[in-house]
């Protein structure tokens, strides 16, 4: 197991992981990647383990049948041996010897670490969470440990408590953009927007040209209905990510509410076709084309999307609402009844709704 400085790099290299990949939606991606972030965060964590001595390897070798661990090992011996199994992808006999070793050293704070992220690779979460949170107990409260237990926890659908987490962490290291970036994202789910912004103008001096606060703080105008400031802070988001189909969506959305449908529907025709194709794009679209009196237009656009993804009955009930409100009822029906047929619930109430 890493000590402090190693745990906070490897902490700090798995969330910049995180932040390079792709903008999604608007809880800017950063909630929906958590899991795979953590479980990368378990592997790397994991190996950094003291490489084991050839008498350790010769205990943990597979083909050894005395393979175990042994009475009276050391710490670093036992972790020597966890990163043997990990490494060999045999985490029931990791897991056997690190709960094995949390017996032995309860009160050891590097063991219960190593434990919290092998249930991590190994998708116990919440058992992940206990061990974390044991470890916080035992001391040192560190960054890293606080950050990844609040990560943790968030996974669990426990917002609040991840919050607290966070801010533990921004207390024991303020210099991490990562964790007000994060700390903002949470604080948006529990719709505390003006600790959000509080906590994005700090991850915005740490990092100004981190395109994921832009789009926070996009969203947070959008739910504030300041559209203009969303539409200035996306269009500096798109500066930095500007093929960013989310970005793009964002964009649109903005332009939309400030009644600049033409301009949205600009934007979004110019979208390649496999991001054109894109539900929420089309919808968007859609709604735009409305604005603009162009039902017809809406209808088509959303018809030929469907038959792109014949499998999405979602969008085969929009293209019946478009149709209705461009007077074609006839067809609207039919498509209707496809969505119904796969299964659309709405769908059905609205067929039913029918005189």
């Amino acid at each position: 197991m890493p000590t402090y400085a190693n745990t906070q790099k490897a902490a700090i290299r798995y969330t910049h992981r995180a932040g390079n990949a792709r903008i999604v939606g608007v809880m800017l991606g950063i909630l929906a990647l958590i899991a795979a972030v953590v479980a990368g965060y378990a592997v790397w964590s994991l190996l950094q383990s003291p490489t084991p001595t050839q008498n350790e390897t010769e205990q943990t070798n597979p083909a050894n049948p005395n393979r175990g661990m042994a009475e009276n090992e050391s710490i670093e011996e036992i972790l020597g041996a966890v990163q043997v199994y990990v490494r060999e992808q045999d985490f029931n006999s990791a897991q056997r010897v690190l709960e094995g070793a949390v017996a032995t050293y309860p009160v050891d704070q590097e063991i219960r670490l190593a434990l919290g992220d092998l249930y991590l690779l190994t998708g116990q979460t919440g058992m992940a969470y206990e061990q974390y949170l044991a470890g916080i107990e035992i001391g040192p409260e560190t960054w890293a440990a606080h950050f990844t237990a609040g990560t943790i926890a968030n996974t669990l659908g426990r917002p609040e408590i991840a919050e607290t987490h966070y801010i533990a962490a921004m207390r024991i290291d303020s210099s991490q953009p990562e964790t007000p970036l994060y700390l903002a994202a949470i604080q948006m789910k529990l719709n505390k927007l003006t600790e959000a912004k509080a906590n994005l103008a700090i991850a915005g001096r740490l990092n100004p040209d981190d395109v994921r606060a832009y789009t926070m703080r996009s969203e947070i105008a959008m739910r504030e209905n300041k559209a203009s400031i969303a539409l200035e802070q996306v269009r500096r988001a798109r500066q930095l990510e500007p093929n960013a189909l989310g970005l793009v969506q964002l964009e649109a959305r903005a332009l939309k509410r400030l009644g600049q449908a033409q301009e949205a529907v600009d934007l979004l025709t110019s979208l390649p076709i496999d991001q054109a194709s894109q539900p929420e794009s089309v919808k968007l679209l859609a709604e735009c084309l409305g604005m603009l009196g162009r039902s017809d237009d809406a209808a088509a656009r959303v018809m030929d999307a469907a038959e792109r993804q014949p499998g999405d009955a979602s969008l085969k009930f929009e293209a019946a609402l478009w149709l209705q409100r461009a007077d074609r009822l006839d067809e609207a029906m039919v498509w209707a009844q496809d969505a119904a047929m796969q299964g659309n619930e709405q769908a059905q109430a609205w067929l039913d709704s029918l005189p």
